[in-house]
Formats: C-alpha cells, sequence, structure tokens
C-alpha cells in the first residue's frame, strides 16, 4: 500500500511540474533562429514534448535548459564531464541513459526520431548557445 501511494505521489509531481514548466516556457516564445533547419529543430522540440523538460530562455527544468547549453561542458553524476557537442546531444537523444547531468534525475525516455528531426535539434540547440 506504501508504495502504491509513493508511486502515485512521485508521478502527480512529475506531471505537476512538467505542466509548470511547460506553461512557463509557452509555446508562444520564439527563439530568434538564424535558418529554416534550427526553425525545424523549434518544431520537432515541441512535438516531441522537449520543451516540457527543456527550458529555452535559462530558467530552471526537469531537464537542463537548452540556453548556452551547447558548447558548455557538463558535470555527470560519475564525476565525469562531457562538453556538449553534436555527439553529445545526438547520444542524449538516442540513449538518454548513457550519461546523466549532476542535478537532474534520469527521466528522460528514449526517443525514436528521424536523423533529420535530429539535425534539426542539434542545429537548434547550437543557435540556442549564440
Amino acid at each position: 500500500m506504501h508504495m502504491t501511494v509513493g508511486v502515485v505521489l512521485v508521478s502527480m509531481l512529475v506531471f505537476g511540474l512538467t505542466w509548470i514548466i511547460r506553461a512557463v516556457n509557452s509555446d508562444t516564445y520564439v527563439p530568434d533562429l538564424e535558418n529554416e533547419l534550427a526553425t525545424r529543430g523549434l518544431e520537432v522540440a515541441r512535438q516531441n514534448g522537449c520543451v516540457a523538460c527543456h527550458t529555452l530562455d535559462g530558467t530552471v527544468g526537469i531537464g537542463p535548459s537548452w540556453l548556452g547549453m551547447y558548447g558548455k561542458t557538463e558535470t555527470m553524476v560519475d564525476g565525469s564531464t562531457v562538453v556538449v557537442d553534436d555527439a553529445y546531444i545526438i547520444e542524449s537523444i538516442v540513449r538518454p541513459d548513457a550519461k546523466q547531468v549532476q542535478g537532474y534525475e534520469n527521466l528522460m525516455i528514449r526517443y525514436f526520431i528521424s536523423e533529420e528531426d535530429i539535425a534539426a535539434l542539434v542545429e537548434f540547440t547550437r543557435q540556442l548557445a549564440e
């Protein structure tokens, strides 16, 4: 019984936080993007619900914010560090459990999206670093 109550409460917390962050990170916010590939990346992020956990404006979210993330050095839970680049972003989408950024729970699910959409997400993230 205690386990069931715990699971229900944790689920409510995660879904509640996701809803709040999504409301704050409204679909009306459009960062300045330089090309169609990055614009497509924003569409992919919205369509797949990525913006529910990854903010676009640097505010704290369930996952790391995309603003300024590209090129940044992140510390993983095991103490190692990684530079956020194309390879890291692709790995995080395809195998989200491969590396976990310190300070964040490992909640991201694996996404099965096309290589073109992944390239668009990478470009979108790259432009948010500038």
